[in-house]
Formats: C-alpha cells, sequence, structure tokens
C-alpha cells in the first residue's frame, strides 16, 4: 500500500479532490484520514431560542396527559 499526502478542500457536497499528479489513483481503494483544523471556541455558538421553529410539529393538541401530574401542579 502506497501512502500520498496532500492538501485539499472538501466542497459543500462532501467531495475531496485529488491534485492531478495523483490521477492514477481515479478509481481505485483508498483509505482515507481527513486531518481537520481544530475549532476556535467562538464558534461554539448556543443554540438560540426558536432556532428549531417550522422542524418539530405538533400532530395532535391533547391535555388528557396533564392529568397525570394534577397533584404536583397544585
Amino acid at each position: 500500500m502506497q501512502a500520498i499526502e496532500f492538501e485539499t478542500q472538501i466542497d459543500q457536497k462532501g467531495n475531496i479532490y485529488l491534485p492531478k499528479e495523483f490521477q492514477y489513483a481515479y478509481g481505485k481503494f483508498a483509505r482515507l484520514v481527513v486531518l481537520l483544523p481544530e475549532q476556535p471556541e467562538s464558534s461554539n455558538k448556543r443554540r438560540q431560542p426558536g432556532s428549531a421553529k417550522g422542524i418539530l410539529q405538533v400532530l395532535a393538541e391533547d391535555d388528557d396527559h396533564l392529568n397525570d401530574f394534577k397533584e404536583y401542579m397544585q
């Protein structure tokens, strides 16, 4: 097995492009190790209230299940 090392970018679809000098590898099986740069701590954004709006859908509005907690809510 031959090891090659190069730097490239991963596009929006997840494609990784080999430099032209490695065209002989096209169509061959490869084992890939990806080393990504460390992300700065400022990129760990906290979720904002309402950021999931439109993702969840209420299938039925039903208050009957609240009766199970009635004694705790007095």
